[in-house]
C-alpha cells in the first residue's frame, strides 16, 4: 500500500478547492454580474485556458510574469467576431492595467479593402485600390499577417487613419509593411504635423526588406500615407498594414488580426506571414476560428483537423516556443436549426490541443453550450442572425477572455508543479436528442459573414453598388 505524506494530501486537497474557486478569482473590473452569469448560462468552470503539460503552463506563466522586464507579443486571429476589435479592445484594456501597455499594435486601412473598420479608428482613402482578403481562397494578391492587402497603381493615392483616442506623447516605433521593389513609388508618412519621406534613396538602403521602421516621439492622432511619385514610370504600391509600439519593449503588445468570413485554414494562405511575423516576434497566438467552418453545412469536414494541425505547425516554424491557443465557437443557430456541429468541433479542438501541447479555450461550454445562442439574442447579447453578438455581448466575450488568461496565470503561479489545468467538454447528449431534427422556422436563416452593409438610397443601382464593393 502506498502512503501519501500529509503535506501532499493537503496540497492535493487545496488544489481541488482552488480548481473550483478559480472562476471567481478574476479582477472585478472585468467581472460579469451574478445576474448576467445566471441569465446567460455562463459556466464559470470553463473560465480559463486549459493545458495538459507542466512545461506549457510554465511557458505561459513566464510570458505574463515577466512583462515588466520584457515585451509579450500576442497575435489574436479570428473572423468577424474579431475584425472589429471589440473583444480584443475590451480584454486588452484590462490586461494592460496588470501587465503594462506595449503599444496600440497592428493597424490596417479597412476602407480601401471595402470592409468595416476597427472600433478604435476610422479609415479613408484617395485613388483606386484593389484588395484581397483571406476568406477568398486562393487570394488574388499576396496576403500579409493581417489577412488583407490593398494595392494601387495611382501615383497620387493616399491612405488615412484617424484614431478615436489620440495616443499620448511617448517614444514609439512605427513599422510599415509594404512591397519594396522597383515598382514602389515615392511616398510620405504624415503623423499629425510630422512628415517622413520614403523615397528611392531610402528604400535602396534596405534592399529586399519589405518593411521600414521609424522612431516617433510625439502624440499621434492621425496617420496618412500619401503617394507622390513625380517620375515618369509605372508604379504599384502594395500595403499590408503598420504597427505602432513603444520603444522600451515592455508590457503586453496585443495584435488583433484576421478577416470576417474567414475559416480556420485562412492562416495557411498568408504568403507574407512568416516574413512579417519575424518582425512582430509573436510569443502567443490565438486561433479563434470555427464559425465559418461548421455553420453552413452543420458539419465538421474531415480535413479540418489536418488544417488545424498545419496551422499549429506553421506558427511553430515562426517561433518554436510559441504558445498556441485553440478556441471553440459559441453556440450557433442557422436556417431554423441549432448547429449541433458546434459540440463536435468543441470536442475536436479539445483533443487536438491535448495531442499537440496547445492551450484550449472552451468558449463553447463557457458561454452555456448547445442551444443557448437564442437565449443570448432574447436578452440583447446576440444579433438577430443568431451568429454574431451585440456590442455588450462582445464586451462579455472580452471580459471572459481577460478572466480566462488571468485565472490560468493565477492557478499556475499558485501551483507551479501542476501538470495540467483541464476540464472535459460537455457532451450535451440530452439537449442534442431533444433538439434533433427540430426546426424553429426561418429565424436566423440569413447570416452576416463580415462583409459590408449598404443602406440603399434613392439613385442607387445594382451595378453602382457592385462596383463600390468590388463584387459581381
Amino acid at each position: 500500500m502506498i502512503t501519501v505524506p500529509l503535506t501532499q494530501k493537503f496540497t492535493a486537497y487545496f488544489r481541488r478547492i482552488a480548481f473550483y474557486l478559480l472562476p471567481f478569482m478574476a479582477c472585478p473590473l472585468a467581472a460579469q454580474t451574478p445576474d448576467e452569469i445566471e441569465k446567460l448560462k455562463i459556466d464559470t468552470q470553463y473560465n480559463y485556458f486549459q493545458f495538459h503539460s507542466n512545461s506549457l503552463g510554465q511557458r505561459f506563466a513566464d510570458l505574463f510574469n515577466t512583462t515588466k522586464q520584457k515585451r509579450a507579443v500576442v497575435l489574436h486571429y479570428g473572423a468577424s467576431h474579431i475584425q472589429a476589435e471589440i473583444v480584443t479592445t475590451n480584454a486588452k484594456k484590462i490586461l494592460h492595467v496588470r501587465f503594462g501597455n506595449a503599444g496600440p499594435g497592428f493597424v490596417f486601412n479597412f476602407a480601401a479593402a471595402k470592409t468595416y473598420s476597427s472600433i478604435n479608428y476610422s479609415t479613408r482613402y484617395d485613388g483606386v485600390w484593389d484588395f484581397a482578403k483571406s476568406f477568398q481562397i486562393p487570394p488574388k494578391l499576396p496576403l500579409g499577417v493581417r489577412g488583407m492587402t490593398v494595392q494601387t497603381a495611382n501615383k497620387n493615392a493616399a491612405l488615412y487613419f484617424d484614431f478615436k483616442e489620440p495616443f499620448p506623447v511617448e517614444n514609439y516605433e512605427l513599422t510599415i509593411f509594404f512591397d519594396n521593389d522597383e515598382l514602389t513609388p515615392n511616398y510620405e508618412i504624415h503623423l499629425d504635423a510630422t512628415k517622413i519621406v520614403v523615397n528611392d534613396s531610402m528604400r535602396k538602403l534596405f534592399p529586399r526588406q519589405n518593411h521600414l521602421t521609424f522612431p516617433v516621439n510625439q502624440s499621434v492622432e492621425s496617420i496618412q500615407i500619401v503617394l507622390n511619385d513625380t517620375l515618369n514610370r509605372e508604379t504599384q504600391f502594395r500595403f499590408y498594414g503598420l504597427t505602432l509600439e513603444h520603444t522600451d519593449r515592455k508590457g503586453l503588445l496585443y495584435h488583433s488580426l484576421g478577416v470576417g468570413a474567414a475559416p480556420m485554414e485562412a492562416v495557411l494562405h498568408l504568403e507574407k506571414l512568416q516574413e512579417q511575423a519575424y518582425v512582430l516576434q509573436p510569443d502567443m497566438v490565438l486561433l479563434d476560428f470555427g464559425t465559418n467552418n461548421i455553420l453552413y453545412k452543420n458539419e465538421v469536414k474531415p480535413n479540418l483537423a489536418e488544417n488545424i494541425v498545419k496551422a499549429i505547425q506553421l506558427f511553430r516554424e515562426i517561433n518554436p516556443d510559441i504558445i498556441v491557443v485553440l478556441t471553440s465557437t459559441q453556440d450557433l443557430f442557422y436556417k431554423g436549426r441549432y448547429i449541433d456541429a458546434g459540440v463536435t468541433f468543441n470536442l475536436l479542438v479539445d483533443s487536438l490541443a491535448k495531442a499537440h501541447d496547445c492551450m484550449f479555450w472552451n468558449f463553447y461550454d463557457l458561454t452555456g453550450g448547445f442551444a443557448q445562442i437564442r437565449n443570448w439574442k432574447a436578452l440583447g447579447y446576440a444579433q438577430p442572425d443568431h451568429i454574431h453578438l451585440t456590442m455588450k455581448g462582445y464586451q462579455i466575450k472580452g471580459n471572459l477572455l481577460y478572466q480566462s488568461i488571468t485565472n490560468s496565470l493565477n492557478y499556475i503561479n499558485d501551483f507551479p508543479e501542476a501538470d495540467s489545468l483541464a476540464k472535459k467538454p460537455q457532451l450535451h447528449t440530452e439537449l442534442l436528442q431533444q433538439h434533433k431534427n427540430k426546426s424553429y422556422g426561418k429565424g436566423g436563416s440569413k447570416s452576416y459573414t463580415g462583409g459590408n452593409v449598404h443602406h440603399v438610397k434613392s439613385g442607387d443601382t445594382l451595378s453602382g453598388i457592385s462596383r463600390r464593393y468590388g463584387v459581381s
